[in-house]
């Protein structure tokens, strides 16, 4: 990193660009995002977001970003083709790593990648969610900045989501850390950072730290070329059938 302050005079307006992210959907909000500079394809979906101090956006064909998204403070945010984004996440990065290089608080989203619901994702330095990968589940904690004790001071450092991996619930990626491709994290896993020259192999990780636990099979979401919404299939409700446990007694 640079020791040198880095001035970016290139962001969008930020009173502008605040009004024009939260507009609906639409063909007069793509053509306003445009003019302030964003890359934006003409079949993405936007919805209503709080963007704040954000630099410029490019947002691939076919992607979906729902409402009620916080992005905060972030240099560039780059989205593949048929990417998702979820609703109520919060996707930011601290500006004062920016005033040294302009290669931090960056979020990428590879092509059919997807970002669910509830997570924090702080892009401090870099964040990479790969092809065709998906954070899951709900309050994944994405952090790729920390106090380094030897050093005194805040580092940042990058996070990656390989190709086909998957995140489950409440998950926690530290600086530094990387999902193998065609991996994926158990509920409740710590992921601490790639140790130098280490490598992990495809698989199921799990527990704190994350550990290699067993290899998976892979079915057919891995061949999909769509978004991870799959439909509902008819399932067997047996389990439901006892009455009993649906009874209040009313004391």
């Amino acid at each position: 990193m640079s020791t040198q302050p880095h001035v970016d005079n290139s962001r969008p307006n930020r009173w502008l660009s605040l009004f024009a992210w939260l507009l609906p959907a639409s063909s007069l909000k793509t053509w306003a995002l445009r003019k302030l500079g964003n890359d934006i394809s003409d079949d993405a979906i936007i919805g209503p977001n709080f963007v704040i101090g954000c630099g410029r956006f490019r947002v691939g064909e076919g992607t979906v970003i729902e409402p009620f998204n916080l992005f905060k403070g972030l240099s560039r945010v780059n989205l593949g083709s048929r990417a998702r984004i979820g609703r109520y996440n919060q996707i930011s990065a601290s500006p004062e790593y920016q005033r040294f290089s302009d290669k931090v608080g960056t979020f990428v989203m590879h092509d059919i990648s997807l970002l669910t619901n509830r997570h924090y994702v702080d892009c401090s330095g870099q964040v990479v969610i790969g092809y065709h990968a998906v954070i899951a589940g709900i309050r994944t904690i994405v952090q790729s900045h920390e106090f380094d004790l030897e050093q005194s001071a805040a580092t940042v450092g990058r996070v990656m989501v390989g190709e086909y991996a998957q995140t489950g619930t409440r998950c926690l990626l530290l600086k530094n850390s990387v999902v193998p491709p065609y991996s994926v994290l158990a509920a409740g896993t710590v992921l601490p950072k790639q140790r130098d020259g280490a490598e992990m192999q495809p698989g199921l990780y799990g527990g704190t730290p994350a550990k290699f636990i067993r290899e998976l099979r892979y079915g057919t979401w891995y061949h999909g070329g769509h978004f991870h919404i799959h439909p509902l299939k008819p399932f067997d409700d047996h389990m439901f059938e006892d009455n009993h446990m649906l009874e209040v007694d009313g004391r």
